[in-house]
Formats: structure tokens, C-alpha cells, sequence
């Protein structure tokens, strides 16, 4: 049980580590992404649609990445949603993103249990598992190597690379950048796509590793977590990686603790408090560092450049 419990804690920090960057590559170039729930929603979906119909014969575990790439680019058409809204119409980000996550719900919703497009009528099935490099313990795993190098490349492009410089500024101070003759619009629309992108390649994996390769029409959150795991983070990878793996580990507790040999019969029959645990926890921790959160100055701000 241990095995499983670590298995599910690398799994779970994979989709946690990718979906808070990509609300950081949004915010960080000036656009409020608090439709990572609903991008993740997206790319959940299309994942198992794909998926549905690759893996209905008994293809190859490995067809999956067929599927993630797919799930990426649906969730990435869908972010331009959000950003023709938020950027070209300049309409409030909080609002948008709200109508992103409840419109991508009511689709999801819809054509999970709608018996068509690979649906029974109550989930739409993939039958994928991890792909795993440790024996099938699934603990060193394709999606824990898939974070861990966009985590890698996101630190390296913010800290090292004059474009990672330009893209910051855009969130920091967009009339300066566009004084030096850079195009803060189109590094902004790039931003939400990416990020679409990459929360939809979370969804995906949220499908596989939280409930067994079945989608039935939600995330269940998990992209509100990573949105606390990006505050608590403060919108820099070094610190969104231990952020991601205390909110996992959090998960893992909740969803094992209780099983594991010499815990007491008491956890046992009160299992399911331990999976508000999770959702405690982002509250108080939260709470804890809220006080040094410092979000990039011109989040939310639509740039206009006749304002300058």
C-alpha cells in the first residue's frame, strides 16, 4: 500500500507541477488565468475521447501520447477563448475565466455521459495506465519525466534567456516593453495559449492517474489547487515545485493513509474526512502565505496602448 500511496503522490505532483505553470506562464505575461480548471476540463475530455476509440482494440499503452497531444492542442484552440475575450475585447479576466470553466464543465458534462463519442452514458472509457520505467511500481513514471523537464525549461527561459526577460516585463510593466518597440499583445496571447496547452496536458493526465483511465466529466478541482499552489509558489518555478509536492503528498495521505498496516481502526472508518484534507490544507496554507504574496504588477491589467 505504501508502493501504491507513493505511486499516486508522483502521479498527482506531475498534473499539480504542470498545471500551476501553466497559470504561471499566463499570469507572469499579464493575463489572470483562473480558467485552469477549465482548460484541464478540456484536454481531460478530449484525452478520453481519443483515447475511447485508439485503445478500444487493445492498442499499445503507448498510443496515450497520441492522445496527450491531442488533449494539448484541443485545450490550446479553447484558451483562445480567453484570450480574444481578455486581450483583443479587454473584458474583465476574472470573468472570463469563470465563463471558460463553467462552459467547459457543461460540454464535458454533456458529452461524458451523452452515450456518443466513445461515452457508455456515464463515463467515457480509455482503459490507459501510467507508463512507468520501475517494474510497473508506476513511481518513476512518463508523466513525472514530462514535468519535471517543462518545470526545467520554464525555470531556464525565465532566468537565463532575454525572450524569458521580455515575456516577465509583459506582466510587470507592458507600456515599457512596448516603448522598446515589443509586441506585448502577441506575447500575451501566446502566454494564454501555452498555458492552455499545458493545463490541458494535466487534464489528460488527471484522467489516467485519479480515476483509472475513465473521464466522467470533471477534474474535480484540481485546477482551482494548482491556482493555490501558484500563489503559495509566488509565480516562480523554484518555489511552485515544493509547493506542488506539499499540496501531492497532502493527496496522497488523504487518499491512503487510512489503509496503510498500523494505522488505527478509527482512520479506517473515517476515511473519507481524509479527503477534504487536501482542500483544508490549500486553505490554511494559504492563509499561512498569503502575506508574501506578490502576483506580477500588471496581472489582470488589459493593455492599452494609447494609455502609455
Amino acid at each position: 500500500m505504501l508502493v501504491a500511496m507513493i505511486a499516486f503522490i508522483s502521479g498527482v505532483f506531475a498534473i499539480f507541477l504542470i498545471a500551476s505553470i501553466s497559470g504561471t506562464l499566463s499570469e507572469r505575461a499579464g493575463v489572470v488565468n483562473i480558467s485552469i480548471e477549465g482548460f484541464m476540463t478540456m484536454g481531460a475530455l478530449s484525452f478520453a475521447i481519443a483515447g475511447s476509440f485508439m485503445n478500444s482494440t487493445g492498442n499499445s499503452n503507448w498510443t496515450q501520447i497520441i492522445a496527450l497531444v491531442i488533449a494539448m492542442g484541443v485545450s490550446g484552440l479553447f484558451a483562445l477563448l480567453h484570450g480574444y475575450a481578455s486581450i483583443k475585447l479587454k473584458s474583465n479576466q476574472v470573468v472570463v475565466g469563470t465563463a471558460i470553466n463553467i462552459l467547459a464543465q457543461g460540454i464535458a458534462l454533456y458529452l461524458a455521459t451523452s452515450g456518443a463519442l466513445g461515452s457508455d452514458g456515464t463515463r467515457i472509457p480509455t482503459n490507459y495506465a501510467m507508463i512507468s520505467f520501475d517494474n510497473n511500481a508506476n513511481i518513476f513514471n512518463l508523466y513525472l519525466i514530462i514535468a519535471i523537464l517543462i518545470a526545467s525549461i520554464t525555470g531556464v527561459f525565465f532566468t537565463f534567456t532575454k525572450i524569458g526577460k521580455r515575456y516577465a516585463a509583459c506582466g510587470e510593466n507592458p507600456h515599457a516593453v512596448d516603448a522598446a518597440g515589443i509586441n506585448v499583445i502577441k506575447y500575451r496571447y501566446i502566454a494564454i495559449i501555452i498555458s492552455g496547452m499545458l493545463a490541458g496536458l494535466a487534464g489528460a493526465m488527471f484522467v489516467v492517474v485519479e480515476i483509472s483511465g475513465s473521464f466522467r466529466g470533471s477534474t474535480a478541482g484540481w485546477g482551482f489547487l494548482a491556482l493555490a499552489i501558484m500563489i503559495v509558489g509566488q509565480w516562480r518555478v523554484k518555489y511552485i515545485v515544493p509547493s506542488a509536492l506539499l499540496f501531492s503528498i497532502m493527496f496522497g495521505l488523504g487518499k491512503y493513509l487510512w489503509a496503510i498496516n498500523g494505522v488505527p481502526e478509527s482512520f479506517a472508518t473515517n476515511q473519507d474526512l481524509f479527503k477534504v484534507l487536501p482542500f483544508v490544507g490549500s486553505l490554511i496554507v494559504m492563509v499561512i502565505f498569503s502575506k508574501w504574496s506578490k502576483a506580477p504588477k500588471a496581472s489582470g491589467i488589459p493593455f492599452d496602448k494609447s494609455q502609455r
